[in-house]
């Protein structure tokens, strides 16, 4: 009943909640780039502090608040999330209680100042191999760029890299794959609509969502009968 409450209350703030109760699914939350991420800390099933350690330790989610609740907050369990990497710790009933008010202090939005600058040339030659085709070649572009920007605008960077990841597994009869990347994808160029660094995000993203919809209609079976007409290009904004 706590977690529907949330859920609906986040929804009203214009928020989606995802619910992640194993290890993997809370891997897969960071992978889809969280505004915030609440943490039971009273709970048992799951080991959070390990999971926060290492998220707090990743640079590429170091950016993402997180904050543990519990229903008692003794001086012992907020010293054990705070050790663990959470950015602040609150009372269960706080949840409940300023939900809106948390949520406007800590959740995470990029910075897109960076977004009018001129887009870098690891960027650009990452695009070109983009729109050649050359998904592998792209990946190891993109890969090198990100790991060298230390914002957040990286997360662009990532979100291309991944939907070119997507195409890369489609060519291979991957469906699995395709679908799986395509999901981490468009969430991090969301953040980076409707252009960003001269990319069309738009389009991108529109792109992105005509690719999902139409593996889902042929299924593992029939990728091999993906229209290559749909495979995009990156519009860069100068260039239209």
């Amino acid at each position: 009943m706590f977690g529907a409450g949330i859920e609906a209350r986040l929804r009203s703030l214009g928020y989606q909640a995802v619910f992640a109760e194993t290890a993997p699914a809370f891997d897969a939350l960071l992978k889809a780039s969280p505004a915030l991420v609440l943490v039971n800390a009273g709970s048992t099933g799951i080991d959070w502090e390990h999971l926060v350690d290492l998220a707090k330790h990743e640079s590429q989610w170091r950016h993402v608040p997180i904050v543990a609740y519990g229903p008692h907050v003794d001086l012992a369990l907020r010293q054990r999330a705070l050790a663990a990497g959470c950015d602040a710790v609150v009372a269960r009933a706080a949840i409940a209680a300023r939900l809106p008010t948390l949520v406007k202090k800590w959740a995470w939005e990029p910075d897109l100042g960076p977004c009018h600058e001129s887009p870098p040339p690891g960027l650009l030659r990452g695009i070109q191999e983009f729109n050649r085709g050359e998904y592998f070649e792209c990946h190891e572009t993109l890969e090198a760029a990100w790991r060298q920007e230390e914002r957040p605008i990286r997360l662009l960077y990532q979100g291309i890299l991944q939907v070119g990841v997507a195409l890369y597994h489609i060519r291979r009869g991957n469906w699995p794959g395709a679908m799986k990347v395509l999901a981490r994808a468009t969430p991090k160029l969301a953040h980076f609509v409707p252009d960003c660094m001269g990319v069309d995000v738009d389009r991108l993203l529109a792109d992105a969502g005509r690719i999902a919809e139409h593996l889902k209609r042929l299924g593992p079976e029939r990728i091999g009968d993906f229209d290559p007409a749909l495979f995009p290009t990156i519009r860069l904004m100068a260039d239209s």
